[in-house]
């Protein structure tokens, strides 16, 4: 049984999102040629659809015990866990947080509770307790379901939360599903939801200022989905292909692309916990991987490291990159190394469910983001006057237009008028330019957030912390370059008395998961640049470190 929603916001035909010219007649918004339907349904009803038909292949293998899961036994697994989700008072419009590395398990609880109508939000396991209450608080979550390395953390952040009523380890949930009844899956299914309802709640930085809670709906993400299975996106052979995935499920990247859309097409997910080389390089070769989402900290272990030489690649067929753009020659050097066709970059974000342009199939062009995915908008703005560029190689700000882009930030409306106009069009803060084939490179960022492995970092939530220091006057922090791994954290300090850097790295490092560190370390100094209305002027300070 299908939603009631009615249709007619459910197709996005081409003809919809044809390309729009200038009077000039050159190209100002770049529009795929390709066109999409997509079903109105709850996303784990589009994810489970076609469980049956796979029934007896393999849908999931722990990569580290080896134990695996057909589709049948999946589908099982997931009502049952339904089940003892509403037996614990889980109702539609309630949120559960997943929390820690990667387990098979969270597809039980991504597609349990959405499946009944709740929403997910996902935390990164790094979070201090301090953090993940502020998570759990902002997305009002009722349960955690935790990784055995997070637990304690989680179960501390629950006590002091506004909605948290429990902590259950992910592991151990067999046992207590026990008395579970199991229902078929048309039963489980909460199949009135309406396009804005909330299924996923990912945090961001956002284009500025402290973390945020985006919300992302069934309508988003069950055209994200029928976005990535394109044949001009991500498509996978629910015969052949097997999807290697360490990039954590508790980023949107990780969760959507890595997990949900190959069990959506009925492919294999071989899942690691996180990324460690000759456990990833052991899975790819055992389990033949012909897919896996790369970080660009892989991409320069793959073409580098002299361990790679031991292990059998050659199954890897379709490698895909995304985080921060790749540069030639690293890219090349990796290519020419695993004996690739290409590998291919994509761009997005967890405002945009994420995926918004990609690299065609065979692509050779390395640097560009690539093209809008279907039924999806791109067009470049003049940040000072706000006119639409027109001319190839001239820069603006990437604005998107499509059925991905989120439905806000939570509770914060003033935020999000911020970043979506009232025609629908979302600023990411990228800098960006496109050539005459229509082909998008990101440049720069308007935004201040520091790009780290493929974390994102607020200054502003760092600055916070230092401010907190009885010592600190005034505090800045902005990016410091490190090559294939982003940025590091620098802070500029006026302090108020003497004290030493290290006592003032260590105060913030104490406080941050360990991705947010002050890895850039602490700079003295009797002046921090600032506009007239008092805002840090950051690329005023990245300039005179350069």
């Amino acid at each position: 049984m299908k939603s009631l929603r009615r249709i007619t916001r459910c197709l996005y035909e081409g003809s919809v999102f044809n390309t729009e010219r200038a009077a000039s007649s050159r190209r100002w918004r770049h529009t795929s040629r390709f066109s999409i339907t997509v079903p109105c349904t709850n996303v784990a009803d589009l994810i489970m659809k076609d469980f049956g038909k796979f029934s007896n292949k393999v849908a999931l293998i722990d990569g580290v015990s080896g134990k695996s899961l057909t589709y049948g036994e999946l589908e099982y697994e997931v009502v049952k866990y339904a089940e003892y989700f509403r037996q614990l008072g889980i109702n539609k419009g309630d949120v559960v947080c997943i929390c820690g590395s990667n387990v098979p398990q969270f597809a039980h609880v991504f597609l349990a509770a959405t499946g009944i109508g709740a929403a997910v939000t996902i935390a990164n396991g790094q979070l201090t307790p301090r953090e993940l209450t502020d998570q759990l608080n902002v997305s009002t979550a009722k349960f955690v379901f935790a990784t055995e390395d997070t637990l304690n953390k989680c179960r501390e952040a629950v006590k002091t939360s506004n909605h948290g009523e429990g902590v259950f380890e992910i592991g151990k949930m067999p046992s207590l599903l026990s008395n579970a009844i199991h229902d078929d899956k048309s039963h489980f299914l909460h199949n009135d939801v309406r396009d804005d309802d909330v299924a996923l709640i990912p945090f961001s930085s956002g284009t500025t200022g402290l973390p945020k809670g985006v919300e992302l709906t069934h309508s988003n993400l069950t055209a994200q989905l029928s976005q990535i299975r394109h044949h001009a996106v991500i498509p996978l052979d629910s015969g052949d292909d097997r999807v290697i995935t360490m990039l954590p499920m508790v980023h949107i990247a990780g969760l959507v692309i890595g997990l949900l859309n190959p069990l959506a097409q009925g492919a294999t997910v071989v899942i690691l916990p996180k990324f460690v080389p000759e456990q990833f390089l052991r899975a790819v070769q055992k389990y033949r991987g012909t897919f896996s989402l790369l970080a660009p900290p892989v991409v320069n272990f793959l073409a580098n490291d002299p361990m790679v030489d031991k292990f059998d690649l050659s199954s890897l067929r379709d490698p895909y990159s995304g985080a921060a753009t790749l540069g030639r020659e690293l890219t090349e050097k990796m290519v020419q190394r695993l004996k690739l066709d290409g590998i291919r970059q994509g761009y997005g974000m967890s405002e945009t469910s994420p995926v918004v342009m990609t690299d065609p199939p065979n692509n050779k062009q390395y640097g560009s983001i690539g093209h809008p995915i279907p039924a999806t908008t791109v067009k470049l703005v003049d940040p000072t006057s706000g006119n639409d560029i027109s001319t190839p190689g001239k820069e603006g700000e990437i604005w998107v237009k499509g059925p991905q882009v989120m439905k806000g930030y939570i509770g914060q409306p003033e935020s999000t008028a911020d970043v979506i106009t009232k025609d629908g069009w979302f600023k990411t803060g990228d800098v960006g330019y496109y050539n005459t084939e229509g082909s998008y490179f990101v440049v720069d960022r308007i935004k201040d957030i520091i790009k780290y492995k493929g974390y994102q970092i607020a200054p502003a939530y760092l600055e916070s912390i230092l401010m907190s220091h009885p010592g600190v006057r005034e505090a800045a922090v902005v990016g410091e370059p490190v090559g294939v791994n982003g940025e590091i954290p620098k802070a500029f300090v006026i302090p108020s008395s003497p004290m030493s850097e290290e006592t003032l790295v260590n105060f913030v490092n104490e406080q941050v998961a360990p991705y947010r560190r002050l890895r850039g370390g602490v700079v003295f100094t009797d002046h921090i640049p600032k506009s007239p209305s008092g805002k840090i002027l950051r690329r005023f300070i990245r300039s005179q470190q350069a």
